[in-house]
């Protein structure tokens, strides 16, 4: 913890490329105390820092990595990291022989943000009269653990030109998509689904469908107008082509390398015959279940069908709304009325009330 580690007691051969680059001696070897206790971890965060100038805070600068992952039996590869080109950090393959591990090889995506964590650059201990039990600028109750001058960096921003990510072909350790032959993750998450939902909002599927249009809002701009969508009647989203999400402000997206469907796979060969023939009877128990339910499902389905819909036409707290001639207007579908007499008070039975029901399509009655 601001020390250099002993020799022998970290990894070695880890490349520096100039002298303002060196190991980050305040973020290695860390033990993450967390709670419940099981949840504790030593973290061997490899890392190293590299001194800018302000320069570097005045006008864009190129900051790239590449990462070549390692083989099939986890020998070599290696990640580097370069400045305007020039070559900062890498670490090889065999630099993780200490711990027995490997350069990563799982699929990734891209992370720019901007991290600001007590864990850096805080002060250390905490200073005199001070609990640091929380961190915010203008709350003098709060600010006693912030750096001396931190607050004054805010409001901070920065500005990303553009990014850009290269893939070699033919070469055998390159992998696209997100879940390779050799890395499955689609299938781990299948097999762990229920490390992946929201228990508490009811979810039953790690993924949920995106939702195009209906968010809440007053005005077209919060709708990404004029391009992305627009603001019906001041109270919902809907999306032009090509843009997606509740408030249209998303690109509509695809995979062009979809991973093949996967499934799990129960190997039948530890099994007895026993426990074999019991397996087949059960499942073809619940194939007939299901079989039977879906014929009721589709019986169901013949008699009381979804209302018909087209493209363009969506649907939003019971209104259809669909765009014509460029503008959105409201479908009012056919539909019967019909009225019932109620007696709202029994000692005024002659004076009779009439209530009016609205239907949207005459076919979702029960004759």
């Amino acid at each position: 913890m601001g020390h250099m580690p002993r020799k022998g007691h970290w990894y070695e051969g880890l490349e520096y490329g100039s002298n303002n680059t060196q190991l980050n001696p305040f973020f290695y070897g860390v033990t993450l105390e967390l709670k419940p206790v099981q949840y504790t971890y030593q973290s061997d965060a490899i890392s190293a820092n590299t001194q800018l100038t302000k320069a570097y805070f005045d006008h864009y600068h190129k900051y790239s990595v590449e990462w070549e992952p390692p083989n099939d039996d986890g020998t070599d590869g290696y990640i580097k990291w370069y400045l305007d080109d020039k070559f900062l950090y890498g670490i090889r393959g065999d630099n993780l022989n200490l711990t027995n591990t490997e350069i990563p090889s799982e699929p990734m995506y891209l992370l720019i943000n901007t991290a600001i964590a007590s864990s850096w650059g805080f002060p250390k201990p905490c200073p005199d009269g001070c609990t640091c039990e929380c961190y915010e600028c203008g709350n003098p109750e709060c600010v006693c653990g912030l750096p001396d001058g931190f607050c004054d960096n805010f409001p901070a921003s920065f500005e990303i030109e553009y990014v850009r990510v290269y893939q070699a072909k033919n070469e055998s350790n390159h992998h696209l998509g997100c879940s390779t032959e050799s890395r499955p993750t689609a299938k781990f998450i299948l097999g762990h689904t229920s490390d992946y939902v929201n228990k508490e909002e009811g979810q039953t599927i790690p993924l949920l469908t995106i939702r195009r249009g209906g968010g809440h809002c007053n005005a077209n701009i919060e709708c990404g107008y004029p391009t992305k969508g627009s603001c019906f009647e001041h109270r919902f989203c809907v999306c032009e082509d090509g843009f997606t999400g509740p408030r249209c402000l998303s690109h509509v997206g695809f995979d062009d390398d979809r991973p093949p469907v996967e499934s799990l796979e129960i190997d039948m060969v530890f099994l007895s015959p026993a426990l074999s023939g019991m397996f087949i009877i059960i499942a073809l128990a619940f194939v007939t279940f299901v079989g039977i339910a879906v014929y009721r499902n589709r019986k169901l389905e013949i008699m009381f069908h979804q209302i018909p819909s087209s493209n363009g036409v969506i649907r939003h707290d019971g209104d259809l709304v669909m765009r014509r001639n460029g503008e959105l207007v409201r479908v009012v579908r056919p539909g019967i009325s019909y009225q019932k007499q109620l007696n709202p008070n029994p000692m005024t039975e002659n004076k009779l009330s009439s209530v009016t029901y609205r239907v949207i399509d005459s076919r979702l009655l029960d004759e």
